[in-house]
C-alpha cells in the first residue's frame, strides 16, 4: 500500500510527495534524512503515520530515493505486513479464499499467503498439486507497475513456482509481461458464491495442427511457398470457469505454454494434452522467445509501494515453506506426453490404440476426425 506519510519526532506529520515535505524549510530537512545512512533508524526520529499508526504501532522507518521517488521503508518485515494486509480490497480477498476452496475440493492442499523462507516469494495462494506441482495464485486487481509482476513472476519461477495471473482489468490484461487470466468485474456477492460460474475471458487457448500438405489452403507459412508437409499451429480462445481452472490446473491438466504461430510467439494457459501435441510436432524447433514489455523502462506510478522492506540480495535457489499434504483423496496423476505420442487420446480414458496426430490431437481410425461408428 502506497505510504504518503510518515512522522518526525520534532516537525510532525511529512509529505512524500512535495519536495518540501509540506513544512517551512522541508527540503533542507529531506536531504539530511536522505543523507542520514549510519545512525541506526530507531534514532533518526521518523515513524510511520499510516497503518501502523492507525493499528497503534510505533513503527520506525528510513527514507531513500528510488526512480527519483522519495520511499518510506520499515525495517522489519512484520510492519511491511500490516500494510500489504490492508491493501487489499474485499473483492481481493474473495478472490483467494475462492482459490483455497476450488483447490481444497480438488483434492490439493492450499495456503494463503505463504512466504518462502527469505520472505522473497509471497503468493496470494499456495496450491500444492499433482505430483509436487506447485501452483501460485495471484489476484491482481488495482494499478501496478508491470516491472514489478515480471520481477515477482519470475522469481516464482526460479522457486519451482509456476504463478497463474488473474485480473479484472482489460488495460492491466494487455500489458503482456505474464499471460493474465481475465475475468469480468464482478460484485463482490458473485464472486462469494459457490455455484456462480465465473468463466476466464481471456489467458486460456487451445492449439490446433494443422498438416501443411496438398489440403492446407496457401503456401507454407515458415517458407512462404509450397507445402513442407510438416504440421502448423495456431490457435483459438477458449474460455474455462474460475474453478475448473483452479482444480485442472493443480492436477496438471492445464499448462502454462509458450507458443509460437508464424512469426508470433505469446505465452498462454493450454490443455496438458494440446501442448504436448506441439511439442512433438515442433521437437526440432528451438523454443520460442518471447517478446514483452517487461524490459521496457517505466517511471513508478500511483500504484507503486512506498512502504518496503529492503533486503540483502538473495540466493536463486528459493527454499519455500512447507505445505502440508492433502487430507482428501491425492489428485489425479498428470498425464505425460508419452500418453499422447502415437497413441490415440479421445474419450474420458485414453483409448490408447495406435493412432496418426490430427488438429484434435492424436486419432486412432475409429475416433479420427469424421469416422462413423
Amino acid at each position: 500500500m502506497p505510504n504518503r506519510h510518515v512522522k518526525h519526532e520534532r516537525h510532525g506529520r511529512l509529505d512524500l510527495k512535495k519536495a518540501d515535505l509540506g513544512i517551512p524549510g522541508g527540503a533542507e530537512l529531506l536531504e539530511r534524512l536522505l543523507a542520514d545512512r549510519r545512525l541506526p533508524v530507531s534514532t533518526r526520529g521518523v515513524t510511520c503515520a499510516e497503518i501502523c499508526e492507525t493499528l497503534g504501532f510505533e513503527e520506525p522507518m528510513y527514507l531513500y530515493r528510488r526512480l527519483g521517488r522519495v520511499v518510506a521503508s520499515h525495517t522489519r518485515s512484520t510492519a511491511e505486513d500490516r500494510h500489504y494486509g490492508a491493501g487489499e480490497s474485499d473483492q481481493h480477498k474473495a478472490y483467494k479464499a475462492r482459490a483455497v476452496r476450488a483447490a481444497e475440493e480438488g483434492g490439493h492442499s492450499a495456503v494463503q499467503e505463504r512466504p518462502s523462507r527469505d520472505r522473497k516469494i509471497r503468493s496470494d495462494v499456495l496450491i500444492r498439486g499433482a505430483d509436487g506441482l506447485l501452483l501460485g495464485f495471484e489476484s491482481q486487481l488495482s494499478k501496478v507497475n508491470p516491472r514489478d509482476i515480471a520481477a515477482r513472476d519470475a522469481a516464482a519461477q526460479r522457486a519451482g513456482v509456476e504463478d497463474a495471473w488473474q485480473t479484472d482489468s482489460r488495460a492491466l490484461a494487455k500489458e503482456s509481461v505474464v499471460p493474465w487470466l481475465r475475468t469480468d468485474r464482478q460484485p463482490l456477492e458473485l464472486i462469494m458464491k459457490r455455484d456462480s460460474p465465473l468463466p476466464f475471458r481471456g489467458g486460456i487457448r487451445r492449439i490446433d495442427l494443422i498438416r501443411c500438405d496438398e489440403r492446407h489452403p496457401g503456401p507454407c507459412p515458415k517458407r512462404r511457398t509450397g507445402k513442407c508437409g510438416g504440421w502448423h499451429p495456431s490457435t483459438r480462445p477458449a474460455e474455462r470457469p474460475f474453478d475448473d481452472f483452479i482444480r485442472d490446473a493443480a492436477s496438471g491438466l492445464y499448462v502454462r505454454a509458450k507458443v509460437k504461430v508464424k512469426r508470433l510467439a505469446f505465452e498462454c494457459w493450454t490443455p496438458t494434452a494440446d501442448y504436448d501435441a506441439y511439442l512433438d510436432a515442433t521437437a526440432r524447433e528451438a523454443p520460442p522467445e518471447v517478446s514483452s514489455q517487461r524490459h521496457a523502462r517505466r517511471v513508478m506510478g500511483d500504484g507503486d509501494p512506498t512502504c518496503r522492506v529492503r533486503r540483502p540480495g538473495f540466493d536463486d535457489a528459493v527454499p519455500l515453506a512447507h505445505i502440508p499434504p492433502p487430507w482428501s483423496a491425492p489428485a489425479p496423476r498428470v498425464r505425460s506426453s508419452s500418453l499422447y505420442r502415437g497413441q490415440c487420446g479421445a474419450g474420458v480414458t485414453p483409448c490408447g490404440a495406435p493412432a496418426r496426430l490430427y488438429a484434435c490431437g492424436w486419432r486412432c481410425d475409429t475416433h479420427k476426425p469424421g469416422a462413423t461408428t
